[in-house]
C-alpha cells in the first residue's frame, strides 16, 4: 500500500498519522543462535535456567550423554511463545521438559523436568530412555 492511500485510510478512520508508525521488527533480521541442544521449560518454581540444584542436575543428565555445558542453551518460555522461541535457535535437538509442551519435529523430545526427577526417583529410567534417543541424534 502506498503512503498516500494509507494516509487516506487513517484519515477516514480518524487515526492521526503519528499513531501509525511502521517499525521494522529487529528479530526478523537477527541471526539464529546455534546450539547442539536447546532445553525448554515452561515457567517452573525450580527453573533450570537459574543456578542451583536443578540446573546442576540437568547438566549432569546431559553430560551423561556426552554434552558439554557449552553445547546446551536453556530457555524458560510460555506455551503460547514456544514457536517464537524455537524460531530464535538453530538447534540440532530440542528437549522439552514440561508436560505442557508437545514435540513438533523428529529432533524434538519430551522428558521430565529435572526438578520432578529429583523428587521422584521412579522417573529416572523414563528420562534416561529419552536422553538415549537425544544422544542418537548426535551420531
Amino acid at each position: 500500500m502506498n503512503a498516500s492511500l494509507r494516509s487516506h485510510y487513517l484519515e477516514a478512520l480518524g487515526i492521526p498519522e503519528f499513531l501509525h508508525i511502521q517499525v521494522k521488527i529487529q528479530s526478523l533480521n537477527r541471526p539464529k543462535i546455534d546450539t547442539q541442544c536447546l532445553v525448554i521449560e515452561t515457567k517452573n518454581l525450580h527453573s533450570f535456567c537459574q543456578i542451583g540444584k536443578t540446573q546442576n542436575f540437568l547438566f549432569k543428565m546431559l553430560g551423561a550423554i556426552g554434552l558439554e555445558k557449552s553445547d546446551i542453551k536453556c530457555v524458560s518460555t510460555n506455551i503460547d511463545d514456544l514457536n517464537q522461541t524455537l524460531k530464535q535457535y538453530n538447534a540440532k535437538t530440542v528437549l522439552l521438559m514440561s508436560a505442557d509442551l508437545k514435540p513438533s519435529l523428529m529432533q524434538h523430545f519430551v522428558a521430565h523436568h529435572p526438578s520432578e526427577v529429583l523428587t521422584n526417583k521412579q522417573l529416572k529410567r523414563e528420562t534416561w530412555e529419552v536422553l538415549k534417543k537425544v544422544k542418537r541424534c548426535f551420531k
